[in-house]
């Protein structure tokens, strides 16, 4: 279990470093390599209304590069997104580093810990991004 934690965890924080140096975004686009991703939302082009996804990528590159309240004026789950991945993956690596210091019974305690987290974590971050998505659609029905 040590082993598999400390690679899931490094794996991920190696990932989101990646994404940090590859991608670079504004309240248009997301760019890889300097170069715009042509992406465009079929919703929003054919009715103007958001999707439920609408300004996720473009809100969690934002966070990566710690521009967190543009993140979140774009959309609230991308900071949530990059947040609860960030401390999952720290999350793994202490666990993996109490096992192997040979902490079994913090170890135990820690794993039951950290499926509760998640589960508090993931309905959090449910409320959050469907708040978002019902606050835009408002704005752009309200724009209509």
């Amino acid at each position: 279990m040590a082993r598999a934690a400390a690679v899931t965890g490094s794996a991920m924080i190696l990932e989101a470093a990646a994404a940090r140096l590859m991608l670079r975004a504004d309240e248009a686009s997301v760019y890889v390599l300097g170069r715009p991703i042509g992406w465009v939302c079929g919703l929003r082009s054919r009715l103007g209304l958001p999707c439920p996804t609408c300004g996720i990528t473009r809100s969690v590159v934002l966070s990566l590069h710690g521009e967190l309240g543009r993140a979140w004026q774009l959309a609230p789950a991308g900071p949530v997104v990059v947040f609860g991945l960030l401390a999952f993956a720290a999350a793994l690596l202490v666990l993996a580093g109490a096992e192997w210091l040979g902490a079994r019974k913090w170890g135990a305690a820690a794993r039951s810990g950290l499926r509760r987290g998640a589960l508090i974590y993931a309905g959090a971050a449910t409320l959050v991004w469907i708040g978002g998505w019902v606050e835009s659609l408002a704005a752009a029905l309200h724009n209509h």
